[in-house]
């Protein structure tokens, strides 16, 4: 049976369903730094006001009325809970021209969680080259080093460039696990058109973040190994969900290599 562990620090997704008690500041608070909320009605209003989390834009033609009543308030493990992922699993995969080997899974705590469950699970087996060019793919590259601490076991490559420039792709070593961000939530800046910087004969497994180009750019499926997104950014949905898609090689990944010295 193949099992995901949860990290550590997932409980950052989750924060504010958290409550912590608030320090005591001896109740002196200087109302400079507060913001200051008004109560009148906006003068300025978006010419359209149908956002969700992201912040993006629902499709044209949204209506909440079309939403399916008949899940509300029930239970993923109900049948019609059941039913419904089913639904959305083969959709993605019909959709998306998702090769039929791969998988397809919901999980929870959106792009982040997704992305966070392949590193913890995935990472440590080879060495690792991670690519970053905006804030997102720079965190993937803190937690790998911070949280996980691989550099105490394997080498960690940083392939970089600057703020809206992309770094030396070719600089990936086939023989190591790639992490890299396919367009750049923040920067909008993406990789090229077939990814042809990863090798057909890697070795290694590529992990991809597409949270900001599943449904909007074309996916080479055959040179990403695991591939992370969530509704709420080009689909324009809410949060709370991830999707994670999986090659048969990083499906063997997960039942052949068992890292140390993390939570199951």
């Amino acid at each position: 049976m193949m099992k995901l562990r949860i990290p550590m620090n997932a409980a950052k997704f989750g924060a504010a369903m958290v409550s912590r008690p608030t320090p005591n500041y001896h109740h002196t608070i200087r109302c400079s730094a507060l913001r200051m909320m008004s109560t009148a009605a906006p003068s300025v209003k978006p010419t359209n006001p149908e956002f969700s989390s992201g912040p993006c834009k629902k499709r044209p033609g949204y209506d909440v009325a079309s939403l399916f009543g008949g899940t509300f308030g029930r239970s993923h493990r109900s049948k019609i809970g059941k039913e419904r992922l089913a639904l959305a699993i083969s959709e993605t995969k019909r959709i998306l021209g998702v090769p039929e080997d791969y998988l397809v899974g919901i999980v929870p705590a959106s792009d982040t969680g997704a992305y966070e469950m392949a590193m913890w699970n995935m990472l440590g087996a080879k060495n690792v080259d991670i690519c970053h060019w905006e804030s997102f793919g720079k965190g993937w590259f803190a937690d790998a080093v911070s949280h996980l601490k691989l550099k105490d076991t394997v080498e960690v490559n940083e392939i970089t460039a600057d703020y809206g420039e992309l770094p030396d792709l070719s600089k990936t070593n086939p023989e190591h696990d790639i992490c890299f961000t396919f367009n750049g939530t923040t920067s909008g800046v993406r990789v090229k058109e077939g990814c042809d910087f990863i090798s057909d004969d890697r070795t290694g497994l590529t992990l991809c973040d597409a949270t900001s180009a599943c449904f909007a750019m074309d996916m080479p499926w055959s040179k990403l190994d695991v591939t992370t997104y969530s509704w709420q950014k080009v689909l324009g949905g809410e949060g709370a969900h991830g999707i994670l898609i999986l090659s048969p090689r990083a499906v063997e990944r997960l039942e052949s290599y068992v890292p140390e010295n993390r939570p199951l």
